[in-house]
């Protein structure tokens, strides 16, 4: 909305197209294969290699990236679904949708061929940009813990990783 340009966001078929990111993936699992992985990090830095020409981005998140949408009171809709009653079209049917920010209005597609169609469901609240709203509040405030049984099998597991590696099977919190 701050930069005020219209997004078009399509879904594709299942089964039915591919998509420019299958050869990411491909490219990625080809330099995967028959490689000792020991750490998640180890992911990112055998993706980056992937594309040796022009390496892909790889951005290596932890629990501090991501934000907390359960306030639903600071969307603009309360859903996408583009029907109300028993029969309706859910948002598993939509096949495109366009944000347009200089209404804050979300138009729908059933089907590639039809217009876009105004989403039937009223706005819940004025249109604000962006950077006049207040930072969304982070999802987690530590790493996530896994359970005590999950934490022991990775420790059994240290004897078959490098020694190098067992201080982050060690820090895992449980």
């Amino acid at each position: 909305m701050g930069k005020n340009i219209v997004i078009e966001q399509n879904f594709l078929e299942k089964g039915h197209t591919q998509m420019e990111f299958d050869a990411v993936h491909s490219s990625i699992e080809q330099k995967l294969k028959n490689q000792e992985i020991f750490l998640p990090s180890q992911f990112a830095t055998l993706s980056k290699q992937a594309r040796p020409q022009k390496p892909y981005l790889v951005e290596y998140l932890d629990y501090s990236f991501f934000d907390d949408f359960s306030d639903k009171n600071s969307f603009m809709y309360d859903s996408i679904r583009p029907g109300r009653s028993v029969n309706d079209p859910t948002v598993t049917d939509i096949r495109a949708l366009q944000y347009n920010p200089s209404h804050g209005v979300i138009k729908y597609k059933l089907n590639f061929e039809e217009d876009y169609k105004d989403l039937p469901r009223r706005i819940r609240r004025r249109v604000v940009m962006p950077e006049t709203l207040p930072p969304r509040p982070k999802l987690y405030q530590s790493r996530i813990k896994i359970s005590v049984t999950k934490w022991k099998h990775l420790q059994e597991l240290k004897t078959v990783i490098p020694s190098d590696c067992h201080g982050y099977y060690d820090s895992l919190p449980y």
